[in-house]
């Protein structure tokens, strides 16, 4: 069984994130900003204020409000938000659904466009961050599936651009706040409950998919695959040719499990 490696906070480091009222963001950034968080500065960039911004005695909040449209567009007002910020690590918990877009067109444009034009205001070569992108169990950028290829595209497309990226791919997501409903997550939760019972690799909390991806940036890609704790790069992931030497990291259900886990000795 892999062991994980105690993680030391780091100092005067700045985490951003970006879906901070989502599904895994809402409790990610609480954790963000706890005491117990390895980060003295976070950052949210949101298209709406937050309706309960967090308070901490220990780490700094700010919260940046961006026109996600205007951004995808190029605009230099909107570019110039995500300018200077230093991120030591960005967190990428946004996303949505082909029902909550509207179409299809809108779907890829939010899901990956959003996500993308985000990534690169944000990337600073002179300052490198890990990515940590929360993206979802299959995702593939040859899936027939436009969700599950969305989330592939967008995987590609972020270990081309950072330097070190972590891909979390948690299976079905237990205890999802999310403003709209779905239908099949609320029929099949209890499948997954009890198929959890005997694998790992089918759902986690949300409250440990947002403990695992800031463990997971604080350890690294590198370390991640050293430990076991991330499974190979698949032969059909895509990067750009410029990306050669890129540190990435994909980190499954079943390794989201084991970095939430207290640490043991080997």
């Amino acid at each position: 069984m892999a062991t994980t490696t105690a993680v030391t906070a780091v100092s005067e480091a700045t985490a951003v994130i970006l879906g901070a009222t989502g599904a895994v963001g809402t409790p990610l950034l609480g954790q963000l900003v706890s005491d117990s968080s390895p980060y003295t500065r976070v950052v949210s960039f949101a298209r709406r204020e937050h309706p309960t911004p967090p308070s901490s005695g220990k780490v700094k909040f700010e919260e940046v409000l961006v026109d996600f449209e205007k951004l995808f567009q190029k605009d230099a007002s909107e570019q110039a938000k995500f300018a200077g910020v230093k991120a030591d690590a960005v967190f990428i918990t946004m996303g949505t659904t082909r029902a909550a877009a509207g179409s299809g067109a809108a779907f890829e444009k939010i899901d990956r466009g959003y996500v993308l034009a985000a990534a690169k205001a944000l990337h600073d070569p002179k300052h490198p961050a890990t990515m940590v992108y929360c993206s979802s169990g299959q995702a593939s950028s040859a899936s027939r599936f436009p969700y599950l290829k969305s989330k592939g595209l967008t995987e590609e497309g972020l270990a081309s651009m950072y330097a070190k990226t972590i891909i979390m791919r948690p299976g079905f997501l237990q205890n999802a706040q999310r403003k709209e409903s779905r239908v099949f997550e609320k029929l099949s939760q209890p499948f997954f409950n009890l198929g959890a019972k005997i694998s790992d690799s089918l759902q986690a909390d949300v409250k440990d998919v947002a403990a695992a991806m800031i463990k997971a940036a604080q350890l690294g890609p590198e370390k991640l695959n050293d430990q076991v704790l991330a499974t190979p790069l698949p032969n059909n992931f895509r990067l750009e040719p410029e990306a050669a030497g890129h540190q990435i990291a994909i980190v499954l259900n079943n390794h989201i499990l084991q970095l939430t886990r207290p640490a043991q000795s080997s």
